[in-house]
């Protein structure tokens, strides 16, 4: 018999918060999704229901506003409703001419959200609210900023569907340079500060050491989530690409060996991060989003642990101390 996977427990030591509001979140992102219909097969939208998407979004940003951490959870439901129905998952996913298409369509929307395009459907019209509500709370550089995050994610989907189409497999230094934008966590990251109500200057986002922080936070979440979805993804998935895979293709020895050397990697990133912190001089506002960004890697962590989407992982000890 097979042995069972053991999901290494990850380090992650900051503040483990959640939004007060985090259950009626929730309940509200699940009555956006059915009201816009974006999923229509029972089982993935009884799979939707156990996933608690809100949850994640209020342990990423759990000292927001209730209003725009629902913004927040919105944005996450059509973004994990994308990847269900458009992506990895589905014969979709395989076809990046399509998928190019339709998201042309997307862009333009987001870039107006008046715009009226020939593919109109339940995932246009959701992301043309989303749009609007975001220009409600957003300043135009904040809406322009997480407009062309969103977009470096949808070139990553083409990227994905094409590899998928030809059966490539991509090394692990081109998968690791593609994962800071395959799973949307900088289109997240862009609303930190628009969901704070404050707005952190473009300048203080470029200087390198600040971008070296995000980046790590990013690497943090997305590897945290191959790690804890591998499962999920080996048994569902028509092309399973992700960093444990792609670790044991390299270096062959057994698959918990690659699952393990991801969980190093993962806790190496977080230590370079805690690091490199205290050397970066911030006023208020860098220090809101850098702690925005800690909130992000806890938060994403505890999430992973208790959603019902990668139900197939044992929930484990993720070193709080």
């Amino acid at each position: 018999m097979k042995p069972a996977l053991r999901i290494p427990p990850l380090h992650c030591p900051f503040p483990d918060q959640v939004h007060p509001d985090a259950d009626e979140i929730d309940r509200t992102s699940l009555r956006w999704l059915d009201d816009f219909a974006l999923i229509t097969d029972p089982a993935v939208r009884t799979r939707f229901g156990r996933s608690k998407i809100g949850w994640q979004a209020s342990r990423t940003t759990p000292h927001a506003d209730a209003e725009l951490v629902q913004l927040h959870s919105d944005w996450q439901m059509w973004l994990f409703a994308f990847d269900d129905v458009r992506s990895e998952e589905t014969d979709a996913g395989a076809q990046p001419g399509p998928m190019a298409r339709s998201l042309a369509s997307f862009l333009r929307i987001l870039q107006d959200p008046g715009t009226r395009v020939d593919e109109e459907d339940a995932f246009t019209a959701a992301l043309r609210d989303l749009r609007r509500r975001l220009e409600t709370a957003a300043s135009q550089v904040q809406v322009d900023r997480f407009v062309a995050s969103v977009l470096g994610y949808w070139f990553a989907q083409v990227w994905e569907a094409t590899n998928r189409a030809d059966a490539v497999w991509p090394t692990v230094e081109e998968y690791m340079a593609m994962r800071v934008h395959t799973g949307a966590v900088p289109t997240c990251l862009a609303l930190i500060d628009v969901i704070g109500r404050f707005e952190l200057p473009a300048a203080e986002l470029a200087r390198p050491e600040v971008k070296t922080l995000t980046t790590k936070a990013v690497n943090v979440v997305c590897w945290a989530n191959d790690i804890h979805s591998y499962e999920k993804e080996s048994a569902r998935s028509h092309h399973p690409v992700n960093l444990p895979t792609l670790l044991h293709r390299r270096d062959r020895g057994t698959v918990q060996e690659a699952v393990d050397r991801a969980a190093r990697m993962h806790d190496a990133e977080v230590a370079a991060y805690r690091e490199l912190r205290p050397q970066v001089p911030a006023g208020p506002a860098l220090e809101r989003y850098l702690d925005g960004l800690q909130s992000w890697m806890r938060g994403n962590l505890t999430w992973s642990l208790s959603t019902g989407r990668y139900h197939r992982t044992p929930i484990h000890d993720v070193g709080t101390a």
